[in-house]
């Protein structure tokens, strides 16, 4: 079990990653029997992503007939998952087949992912006996990131065409990215806490956008002074404060390492994986060989000698969630 564990937590290091060069070529179908989702939304500035993302799918909700097949392309790491079992989740986030059937309510359909690659279309096939009724898909790497499918009778007209369902998701997206571009503005602005002290916020977002990046991203200060690292506005996605050479691959990286008092831009410094508790119970980490892993959503590191400290989020650093501490 724990080398299934690891090796399964290993494929899923960039589990939030974002690829600049584009998806795969989306699958294509007919309508009016095909239907498109996109899972994922990203923000991009001169060509460069800029830390923006919305993790939800787009549309949210479609509906359609027993028979057809809808295609959910991912712009960056993702799963789509119908009856997820409650079970730990990294053990599903292995890449599965390109498509997949959901002939019957409780079946387990899951696209997994694979980390390193630009992410492939996922194409579902709804059941030609599937009953008619609502049914809900999750990603199991966010949190709180579902969308809906209602299956309507064959004898009941659908309510919209594919190309509406488009225009709906162009709206979606670009509302999200908007909503990511003001919380970032906002979290530019506040980095200090209750008593002065600076803090450093571990990414910015809500329950459906995030901004991979710490804000903000260079702060200066003095010998002796602390610097606290707070994840509580990400909700969504999962973080580390990582100084010095990284701890490796997780599971090492799931836990804390090192001082929490530094004096050398040499020394190893790492939070372990910031989560909130809800996020600690959606993994399903009580259930798993790292059961001991435990909510954190704030990390405090003392600089004791002059320098510059820079730093990363292990998880999202090759997006660009980096920066640094300047220590006078």
């Amino acid at each position: 079990m724990q080398r299934i564990a690891t090796a399964a937590v290993s494929a899923a290091l960039m589990i939030t990653g974002v690829f600049a060069t584009p998806a795969s070529a989306t699958t294509t179908c007919d309508p009016p029997n095909c239907w498109h989702i996109q899972v994922g939304s990203d923000g991009f500035t001169g060509g460069a992503f800029d830390g923006r993302g919305g993790n939800a799918f787009y549309p949210g909700t479609i509906a359609v007939h027993p028979g057809d097949r809808i295609v959910f392309t991912p712009v960056s790491p993702h799963t789509v998952t119908f009856n997820a079992p409650p079970i730990f989740k990294f053990f599903l986030f292995a890449p599965t087949a390109s498509s997949g059937t959901l002939g019957s309510p409780g079946d387990l359909v899951n696209s997994g992912f694979n980390p390193g690659a630009p992410p492939s279309p996922f194409t579902l096939t709804v059941g030609g006996g599937l009953p008619p009724g609502s049914y809900k898909y999750i990603c199991l790497l966010h949190r709180g990131m579902s969308g809906t499918v209602n299956v309507l009778p064959l004898s009941e007209r659908l309510p919209k065409t594919d190309a509406e369902y488009g225009v709906i998701a162009s709206r979606e997206i670009a509302r999200d990215l908007a909503t990511a571009a003001e919380i970032a503005a906002e979290a530019r602005e506040n980095n200090e806490d209750e008593d002065g002290a600076p803090t450093v916020s571990v990414g910015a977002g809500n329950k459906r956008v995030t901004n991979l990046r710490f804000f903000p991203s260079t702060v200066t200060i003095h010998v002796g002074q602390t610097v606290t690292f707070v994840k509580t506005h990400d909700p969504t996605e999962p973080h580390t404060v990582s100084f010095g050479p990284e701890v490796g691959p997780p599971p090492r990286e799931f836990f804390p390492a090192g001082p929490i008092t530094t004096a050398s831009p040499s020394t190893q410094v790492h939070s372990g994986w910031l989560l909130t508790k809800e996020q600690v119970d959606f993994y399903g980490f009580a259930s798993s060989p790292f059961a001991s892993v435990v909510a954190r959503t704030k990390f405090k590191v003392t600089f004791t000698a002059a320098g510059e400290y820079d730093y990363i989020c292990a998880i999202h650093d090759e997006v660009g969630m980096r920066a640094k501490v300047i220590v006078r």
